[in-house]
């Protein structure tokens, strides 16, 4: 294991390499070369050392409903990280989490971003699929309900400017994921059925909800009361 204070040495070295000052530039980038070869160290390493993961509950089990893995999809591109779904078997059963992955505390705010956002999505869906008239199945108030909520986000979509990471930064994401989460699969959310000719109004229904929500309003007020308390 290399010690922090050693890459974080590395890393000031590489940032004066690029200074204008050629021979400081020179002496920067000669001292990060030796700190490299004496740990066994490439640039891909130092520059996954800034990589960080944000962690956070799902709230869904071994295979997570379609909508959550479009909303974890649609985070991740607008903060520029990766995201990835974990699960794990407690005695109630299995549990899910995503972790976000990137640089410059990129994760973090997508966590938070994600946090909020599904809490208010899974809000507003019990609220419509409890306001279903009693008489209908209950495949059927779960079907409309998860409509609900794919149209909810789509709405929520037209908000997010995607941040792509730099080629850079998305080379040290591809690395980290290499290093520590090596056995990736594709993931495949549980689909809603097919919708039928009475289901339509829960997809007007869960757009008109999703408009209402300031994205980014949202988001700083949570971050700021995170950071607040930290």
């Amino acid at each position: 294991m290399i010690p922090d204070r050693i890459m974080r040495k590395i890393e000031r070295c590489l940032a004066l390499s690029s200074s204008a000052n050629a021979n400081e530039a020179g002496i920067a980038l000669r001292q990060a070369q030796k700190l490299m070869e004496e740990y066994g160290l490439t640039r891909l390493d130092v520059a996954a050392s800034s990589i960080e993961e944000k962690c956070v509950d799902s709230k869904s089990g071994k295979t997570p409903p379609n909508y959550l893995v479009v909303l974890a999809s649609m985070v991740a591109a607008g903060f520029g990280t990766e995201a990835i779904y974990s699960v794990r078997y407690s005695r109630n059963g299995y549990i899910g989490s995503w972790s976000f992955i990137g640089p410059d505390g990129s994760p973090r705010i997508s966590g938070y971003a994600y946090t909020v956002l599904q809490r208010r999505l899974l809000q507003d869906r019990k609220q419509y699929q409890d306001s279903l008239p009693s008489r209908l199945k209950r495949t059927t108030k779960i079907r409309r309900a998860d409509a609900f909520a794919e149209a909810w986000l789509a709405a929520v979509k037209k908000q997010v400017i995607p941040a792509a990471p730099t080629d850079e930064a998305r080379q040290a994401i591809e690395y980290y994921l290499s290093r520590h989460h090596g056995n990736l699969q594709d993931l495949t959310g549980r689909a809603t059925g097919d919708l039928r000719r009475h289901d339509r109004a829960a997809l007007t229904a869960g757009y008109e909800a999703g408009l209402s929500i300031q994205l980014h309003q949202a988001v700083e007020q949570r971050y700021t009361e995170v950071l607040t308390h930290d």
